[in-house]
């Protein structure tokens, strides 16, 4: 038993250099205590070289190691290497802790200690516990005591010790610390396999299993369909409903929770339970997301302002728990019904089912407007979220406690995951993979239909030059910065990654480009660079905390409007600011709270913006600093016309439309329908005019199926 117990602390040693740790029980790379997004194999090879330090590992033994009794070409080597490199240096470190010996393989030039895992403050609670047990305890075998003892383990702190030998309280130790590593750090799962469900390629939404099916909605047409979590045909559900979206399964398999879109993302959406036997539907509330709690005798669903309700199944007997003031989806409950997950404005955050203990669960962890999706494993012990690629948190449970581990990367590479759900067993997990490809697009205003434009090349956030002689724009998904002549020959790369330029704009000289990208601490800023390309990107206000999105400039250059979303304390609040780039001051516009998108108008007299909810556009006459309301309903992506006199822009309710609407009047006119089109980029959807107020779109020509992920 002691020989067992010495083996589990060698295999608990973490490995420390150079400022990073890598844990290999949780398979985890950390630096500051920050995870390094790493897949399982790059993380392999960096576990021998670093287990092997300042020698020669040649490529046939690092094959070997990562890769026992497989056939694999030095390519997938070398590019997990190159992975492996391009990680560190991201963290802060150069490329040259890993050096490649020519011709014969490379070499871990840190050095390297290795360490026991520290305890954590729940892993000591339950060694104090357990060193209080009766001599019951150590007279059942380790395996036993593990899987069968547990109650007996987690006696009172009263039980008495009298009689107990030192012999036996060390074993019990040993066995607390068995016990300790089985609960809160579970081996780690890795992606051991893919396996395609569908094959149809159309843009699909995940909702729920049942354990037998996936219940998902295809964007085109705008129906929920069923598929076996096996593959085979897909079944369309006739679900009496306009612009439904499939939601969680009750956890006895036989109810769905649906919402409808048909009045819209705002208050107009509802929440509907629908019975997968027999069809029989009620209307719960109005919602925009919703999750079953565990017992299945009730639900939690969130409104359009950023409540969280609890109710029974059927609707009644709904209680507020909690106003979180942002924009809230993919709510998740426990297995054990203590907590509740969710994304609000992209961030994960979580809470007591009693609407208590709000709080950010993974400060600083990847801010990105991603991290839509998050589902607990049966058992309780993993959490899955994806921001395009499918993450996997740790739970640490104790009575009344949850704590996410920071997480761990299961896929990488070109295909962007969504909507991880696992497998009622835990041996897959299912999700929708995208290969993203787009096509330029350009409105013909005789057929009102759109046609590839500059060969259809796969960019978005395209931007005109004021003369018009020159455009810039980012290739998708690759997210570089380019600029080019306007019919899109002798082109400029501006920008590498891991840059990724959003909402470029071309100052009105045409010597500078604006845009939107994250900050190390990845914080949304503004940066500008030299359109010529002679100079790296510089941010505009370095010191700035608050997220800043959409820079527009003035139009004699001097200014630059821009929005911002600044955390105030669980809540959040957007406004919109104007940088004088002279003085280096920035002002508030006067009640803009809750706009955002804002677009100086080409004489300069106007700003435009839209609210965050994208149900309306409003104008602020500079001189007077009032703002007024403009008729435009649903709306996104707002650009002005040449002339000043409308504004164009993506109307999004129901099949989708590109509109314009007279500043002068008031007046909304639908340009094109988009009933059938399905568009992509950074944010999904995206629009722009060239000189003539012609609209540019980005049509998707990628590939979207649903996988399952066999884990291992």
């Amino acid at each position: 038993m002691i020989h067992g117990f010495t083996n589990v602390l060698q295999e608990v040693r973490i490995l420390r250099f150079e400022g990073f740790e890598v844990d290999p029980g949780q398979r985890l790379l950390t630096r500051a205590g920050q995870a390094v997004p790493l897949n399982a194999r790059t993380l392999d090879v960096l576990l021998y070289l670093a287990r092997h330090p300042q020698r020669l590992v040649t490529k046939e033994e690092l094959l070997e190691a990562v890769w026992p009794g497989s056939f694999v070409e030095e390519g997938n080597l070398t590019q997990h290497i190159f992975l492996l490199r391009k990680a560190l240096a991201a963290a802060g470190e150069p490329a040259s802790l890993v050096v490649t010996v020519p011709g014969k393989g490379y070499q871990f030039t840190a050095p390297v200690e290795s360490l026991l895992h520290t305890p954590t403050r729940e892993t000591l609670v339950l060694l104090q516990d357990i060193t209080e047990v009766t001599r019951v305890v150590v007279e059942e075998t380790i395996e036993e005591e593990v899987h069968l003892a547990a109650p007996k383990l987690l006696a009172p702190r009263s039980a008495s010790r009298r009689g107990i030998p030192l012999w036996s309280a060390a074993v019990v130790g040993a066995l607390a610390v068995l016990l300790a590593i089985r609960v809160f750090a579970p081996a780690t799962p890795h992606v051991a396999s893919y396996e395609q469900i569908t094959h149809d390629g159309n843009t699909k939404f995940m909702g729920g299993s049942d354990g037998n099916r996936i219940y998902f909605t295809e964007e085109v047409p705008d129906l929920i369909h069923e598929v076996s979590v096996t593959g085979g045909a897909i079944a369309p559900i006739d679900v009496p409903l306009q612009y439904v979206w499939a939601g969680d399964i009750s956890p006895d398999g036989a109810t769905m929770l649906v919402v409808s879109q048909a009045g819209g993302q705002g208050p107009g959406a509802s929440l509907w339970s629908y019975q997968l036997m027999g069809g029989a539907m009620r209307q719960l509330a109005n919602a925009l997301s919703a999750a079953w709690m565990p017992d299945g005798k009730s639900i939690v669903y969130t409104t359009a302002n950023g409540d969280i309700f609890r109710s029974l199944r059927d609707g009644s007997e709904a209680k507020k728990l909690i106003s979180t003031g942002g924009y809230v989806k993919s709510l998740s409950c426990s297995p054990d019904g203590q907590m509740i997950r969710f994304s609000k404005d992209g961030l994960l955050w979580q809470m007591n089912t009693n609407g208590g203990n709000l709080h950010q669960l993974l400060p600083g962890w990847r801010k990105t407007a991603t991290q839509w999706s998050g589902r607990w494993s049966q058992d309780g012990r993993f959490f899955f979220v994806s921001d395009e690629q499918i993450w996997m948190l740790k739970d640490r449970v104790l009575p009344g406690f949850h704590s996410a581990a920071p997480p761990v990367q299961l896929t990488s590479g070109p295909t962007a995951w969504d909507m991880p759900i696992p497998s009622r067993d835990g041996s897959k997990v299912y999700a929708s993979g995208r290969t993203k490809r787009g096509q330029l697009v350009r409105l013909d205003h005789e057929t009102h239909q759109l046609h590839p434009f500059l060969d259809g090349i796969s960019a978005e956030f395209l931007s005109y030059s004021n003369d018009g002689k020159s455009i810039a724009y980012v290739t998708f998904p690759e997210g570089i910065l380019w600029r080019a002549r306007s019919d899109g020959s002798h082109s400029v790369q501006l920008t590498t990654p891991p840059v990724y330029p959003k909402s470029p704009r071309w100052s009105p000289d045409g010597s500078q480009i604006v845009f939107v990208d994250n900050t190390a601490q990845n914080a949304s800023a503004i940066f500008v660079l030299p359109a010529d390309g002679s100079g790296r990107p510089r941010r505009l206000l370095p010191d700035d905390r608050d997220a800043e999105s959409d820079p527009c400039w003035s139009p004699d250059g001097s200014k630059i409007v821009f929005s911002t979303i600044s955390a105030v304390g669980a809540s959040s609040k957007s406004d919109l600011r104007i940088l004088d780039l002279a003085t280096k001051r920035v002002t508030v516009l006067p009640e803009s709270d809750g706009l955002t998108v804002p677009r100086w108008s080409p004489d300069g007299s106007t700003i435009a913006a839209m609210t965050v909810d994208s149900l309306s556009l409003r104008v602020l006459a500079l001189a007077t600093q009032r703002w007024s309301v403009l008729n435009s309903g649903s709306v996104a992506f707002p650009e002005w016309s040449r002339d000043g006199r409308s504004i164009y822009f993506i109307d999004w309710h129901g099949d989708g439309s590109l509109a314009r609407i007279s500043v002068a009047n008031n007046s909304k006119e639908k340009i094109a329908d988009l009933k059938g089109e399905h568009f992509t980029g950074f944010y999904t959807s995206w629009m722009a005019l060239d000189p003539e107020d012609t609209p540019l779109m980005l049509r998707d020509i990628g590939r979207d199926d649903i996988y399952a992920l066999t884990l291992e």
